[in-house]
C-alpha cells in the first residue's frame, strides 16, 4: 500500500521532474490500449461475423454489455485511484486485458466470444480509461495541457500502428493471429512499464507538479508566477461540493453526448468506407492517417488550452467533430476518404486529453478520481449506447445516413453545452 503521507519537498538545486517519465508510461499504456478501442475493433468486425454468420448488432452487443459493466467499475475504483494511485490498477487490467485478446484465438462459440469481450471492454473502459485519466493532471497544473497532449500521442500513435499490423495479420493469415499479437504487445509494451514506473502523485517522491521548486520564488520568472499562484489557490473541491456546481453537470452532459457519436463512428468508419466499395486496406490506411493527425490536434489543441482556455478550445473541437460527420457521408471513394480523415483526425484529436484537463482545471487535483469515477459510469453508458445504436439503424435502415445525421447534431448541441459552462469562481480567478 502507497503512504498517503507527502515527502518533505526536496529543495536546491533543481533536478530532473518524475512526471515526464509519467507521460511516458501513459503514452506506452495509451499505445496497446488501442488494441481495445472501437478502430480495431472495426477490422475484426466483418472477419469475426462472416465466419461464424454473426450480424452487427450481435458484434457490438458484447461492447455494449462490456461498457456498462466497466461503468460500475468506475464508481469504486475512482477514489482508490486518488488514495493509492495507478500502479498496480493498471498492471491488473493490462494483464486481464492481454489475456482476453489471447484467449480470443480459441474461441469457437458466442458464449466464448461474450465473455472475453465483455471483460476485456468493461477492464478498459471501467479501469484503464479512467486510470490514464487522472494521473497525468496530479502531475502536472500549468503544464498541464501539454502533459496530457504528449501522453495522449501514445493512444494516436496506437491507433495509427494497431489498425495497419491486426489488418495485415487478417490479411496474411487470420484474425485469431492478430488478437494474439494484439494481446502479447499488451503485456509488453505496457503492463511491466506500469509496473515497473508509475508512481500516485508528485509530492510521494518528495516534488511538487510541473517539477517547480519554491526555493527559486524569488526569481521572479513568469512559470515560477504561474506555479506560484496555482499551489496558493488551487481548486481543490470535494465531490460533495463539485455535485453543487453548475459547470459539472453541464460539462457531464456534453461529453455524455459526444460519447455517443465519438465512439460509434470509430466503431463504424470501416465498414461504411468498405460498404462504399472502398478497398478494406484502404480503409485501414485511412483510420491511420486519421489517427496520426489526431495525434498532431492533440498536440496543437494541448498548447492553444493554456493559451486560450479549455473550454474555449474544446467550443470549436465539438464544432468541427460535427461538421466531420456531414463530410463523411459525402466519401465514396478511396481519395475522398483519406482527406476526411486528415480533417476529422485533426479535429477529434484534442477531445479525449482535454477532457481529463477540463475537469482538474475546474476542481483540482485531490479528488480528481473521486470526481471522475462519478461522471464516467455515465459517459460509458452512453459510449456503449452509440456503436450499438448505429448497428441497430444499419441493420434496420440499411445506411448509415439518418444515424450520422442525428450525431452530427449531438455534438453540435455539446459545443454549446460547453460554451455554457462557467468554473467555479476560484478557477475563474486563477484562469
Amino acid at each position: 500500500m502507497q503512504s498517503t503521507q507527502p515527502v518533505p519537498v526536496t529543495k536546491g538545486r533543481r533536478r530532473f521532474y518524475y512526471g515526464w517519465v509519467i507521460v511516458i508510461v501513459v503514452g506506452m499504456a495509451g499505445f496497446t490500449q488501442s488494441a481495445e478501442s472501437y478502430p480495431v475493433l472495426s477490422i475484426f468486425m466483418k472477419p469475426i461475423t462472416g465466419e461464424f454468420g454473426w450480424s452487427r448488432t450481435v458484434f457490438t452487443g458484447s461492447t455494449l454489455v462490456g461498457t456498462l459493466i466497466g461503468g460500475g467499475l468506475a464508481v469504486a475504483i475512482g477514489p482508490s485511484l486518488d488514495r493509492f494511485g495507478a500502479r498496480w490498477t493498471m498492471t491488473a487490467g493490462f494483464a486481464i486485458m492481454g489475456a482476453t485478446l489471447a484467449l480470443m484465438a480459441l474461441m469457437s462459440t458466442l458464449w466464448q466470444f461474450y465473455t472475453l469481450q465483455v471483460i476485456g471492454r468493461a477492464v478498459t473502459m471501467g479501469v484503464l480509461a479512467l486510470a490514464t485519466s487522472v494521473v497525468i493532471p496530479k502531475w502536472f497544473i500549468t503544464k498541464r495541457g501539454r502533459a496530457a497532449a504528449i501522453a495522449g500521442l501514445g493512444q494516436r500513435v496506437g491507433n495509427t500502428v494497431t489498425p495497419l499490423y491486426v489488418q495485415f495479420f487478417v490479411s496474411i493469415g487470420s484474425w485469431r493471429i492478430a488478437a494474439v499479437v494484439a494481446g502479447v504487445m499488451m503485456w509488453v509494451v505496457s503492463m511491466l512499464p506500469a509496473a515497473l514506473f508509475m508512481r500516485r502523485q508528485p509530492e510521494d517522491m518528495g516534488m511538487l507538479p510541473d517539477g517547480a521548486d519554491p526555493s527559486q520564488a524569488s526569481k521572479a520568472g513568469e512559470e515560477t508566477k504561474s506555479y506560484s499562484n496555482a499551489s496558493q489557490g488551487e481548486v481543490s473541491l470535494t465531490v460533495k461540493e463539485v455535485l453543487r456546481e453548475p459547470s459539472f453537470y453541464l460539462l457531464m452532459v456534453a461529453f455524455s453526448l459526444a460519447f455517443v457519436a465519438a465512439p460509434a463512428l470509430n466503431l463504424h468508419m470501416i465498414p461504411y468506407m468498405t460498404d462504399q466499395g472502398i478497398d478494406p486496406g484502404i480503409a485501414a490506411i485511412a483510420v491511420a492517417i486519421l489517427s496520426a493527425c489526431a495525434g498532431a490536434g492533440s498536440l496543437v489543441s494541448g498548447f492553444l488550452a493554456e493559451r486560450f482556455t479549455t473550454r474555449r478550445v474544446m467550443v470549436g473541437i465539438f464544432v468541427l467533430m460535427g461538421a466531420g460527420y456531414f463530410g463523411l457521408l459525402a466519401v465514396h471513394v478511396a481519395w475522398q476518404g483519406i482527406v476526411w480523415a486528415m480533417y476529422y483526425g485533426f479535429s477529434i484529436g484534442g477531445m479525449f486529453i482535454l477532457q481529463q484537463v477540463i475537469f482538474a482545471d475546474y476542481y483540482g487535483r485531490e479528488s480528481l478520481g473521486a470526481i471522475r469515477g462519478v461522471v464516467w459510469p455515465v459517459q460509458l453508458v452512453f459510449n456503449a449506447s452509440g456503436p450499438f445504436i448505429a448497428s441497430v439503424a444499419f441493420d434496420t435502415l440499411g445506411s448509415y445516413t439518418f444515424i450520422f445525421n442525428v450525431f452530427a447534431s449531438l455534438l453540435l448541441v455539446s459545443s454549446l453545452l460547453i460554451f455554457l459552462s462557467r468554473p467555479p469562481s476560484l478557477a475563474r480567478q486563477l484562469s
